[in-house]
């Protein structure tokens, strides 16, 4: 998995320098390498995701109407259209995991124009996105009041922001170093009031997408905030900074680290008019339950069952193999065994059945015994079972004969055969001609 984010989160157009941070994981959830470059140089992986920066989401919370799946973008238009400044054909929507009808639930809208953008100058770059996610997201589940508050303190490059997820939505303010560091019962601690109210919702770097909550700016931080589900992380580089503006403790949070808790969400924007086709739509699917059942610790269990179970059937079949091997090898050695008392002569043993057909060939040869092999046995035989039959011609050489028989009507010709291969001889016949070879033992 490629997991991949503008560099520093940034809200720029893509161009032919822009620079990307990523990830690489095998199974979604331990980074194998990270680093940055230009959409020319990133990795090869079949499963591409994209994050999108925090302030370039709004959320929104909606009834979802009940619809036919047709009809839903639509709707979502009509209900959002006196919450958004831009028309709602400008933004790209997508719902939160789990939708249904008449439920109350989350809808995230984006600059439409910008996400194709990007989606574009990754197709071209050979990297197209399977997967749309976004790096905050609203922790509420179903249009539930309850859930975890997440802090980010992240750097984009020339401004320090501080992202917030909670159940009542997702918003980012700006730190700035002279900030009071006092975080209590003001939301606005160190916010550069150039960029608006600190407790306005769903704020983006386009300025137009408005408040995606009905409360207004005299909502505050704390009002969301309990301790006991409240967390705090911080990229490396500001943490300092972040700690003395807010007051507060921050874990440690690198890039990678969150790009990889992003993709770890049930979260995919690529939905309506960017979702992907039901073949890539069934391949993810089927990739991300592989990485959960390979990785997630529920499964751990069922993993080690599964190698038991595959060395248990291992074991079964190496077992087989060693017995029906030892059983090959006793009959080859019975074998031998009865060759050499039979024929005592026989020092070397090299293909017993061979060598045995050999030397009984050899003893009826002196003992004046008519054997297969012989013509004498061959004519004898048809003699017996077709006494009508008569020889226009004989062809002996080597145990093969080639008989020129008359008399005999064709099924009468066809019983003979299979009379002959019953006794041992290979027998076909072509013009009249009656082709008898001994078979080989």
């Amino acid at each position: 998995m490629l997991i991949l984010t503008p560099t520093n989160f940034s809200a720029a157009m893509p161009t032919s320098t822009s620079v990307l941070d990523w990830v690489l994981s095998s199974n979604g959830r331990v980074a194998s390498d990270h680093g940055g470059c230009a959409l020319s140089l990133l990795p090869a992986d079949d499963d591409v995701v994209l994050v999108l920066p925090p302030r370039l989401v709004s959320w929104h919370r909606v009834a979802l109407p009940k619809v036919a799946s047709a009809r839903v973008r639509a709707a979502l238009d009509g209900m959002l259209e006196d919450r958004l400044l831009d028309d709602p054909a400008e933004l790209h929507l997508a719902l939160e995991p789990g939708s249904r009808p008449g439920q109350t639930l989350w809808v995230a809208a984006c600059n439409k124009a910008w996400l194709q953008a990007w989606l574009q100058a990754l197709e071209a770059a050979g990297r197209p996105a399977a997967r749309i996610v976004p790096a905050l997201w609203p922790t509420s589940v179903g249009g539930s009041e309850h859930g975890e508050t997440v802090h980010w303190a992240h750097d984009e490059g020339n401004r320090v922001w501080l992202s917030t997820a909670s159940p009542l939505g997702v918003r980012s303010i700006p730190l700035r170093e002279n900030g009071s560091s006092t975080f209590g019962a003001t939301s606005r601690f160190g916010a550069d009031s150039s960029f608006g109210p600190a407790s306005t919702f769903g704020d983006s770097s386009f300025g137009s997408l408005g408040p995606s909550t009905g409360r207004g700016p005299e909502y505050t931080l704390t009002a969301a905030s309990d301790p006991a589900t409240t967390s705090w992380f911080a990229d490396p580089s500001i943490t300092g900074l972040a700690e003395q503006v807010c007051n507060q403790r921050f874990d440690l949070m690198p890039t990678a680290d969150w790009l990889l808790r992003c993709a770890q969400s049930d979260w995919n924007l690529a939905q309506f008019d960017l979702r992907l086709s039901s073949g890539a739509r069934r391949t993810q699917r089927m990739r991300q339950g592989w990485r959960h059942f390979a990785s997630a610790a529920p499964w751990k269990p069922a993993r080690w069952a599964l190698v038991a179970l595959v060395l248990t059937v291992l074991g079964g079949v190496n077992a087989m193999a060693w017995k029906e091997r030892s059983a090959l090898q006793a009959k080859q050695q019975a074998i031998r065994q009865t060759l050499q008392s039979t024929f005592p002569e026989v020092g070397l043993v090299l293909d017993a059945p061979v060598q045995m057909q050999r030397e009984l060939t050899r003893l009826q040869q002196a003992s004046g015994t008519l054997s297969a092999q012989d013509l004498e046995g061959m004519l004898a035989f048809i003699a017996a079972t077709e006494p009508g039959a008569s020889l226009s011609s004989i062809d002996f050489l080597s145990g093969e004969a080639r008989l020129g028989i008359g008399g005999l009507p064709d099924d009468r010709l066809l019983a003979l055969q299979q009379a002959m291969a019953s006794r041992g001889w290979q027998v076909s016949s072509d013009s009249g001609m009656l082709n008898v070879q001994a078979k080989a033992p």
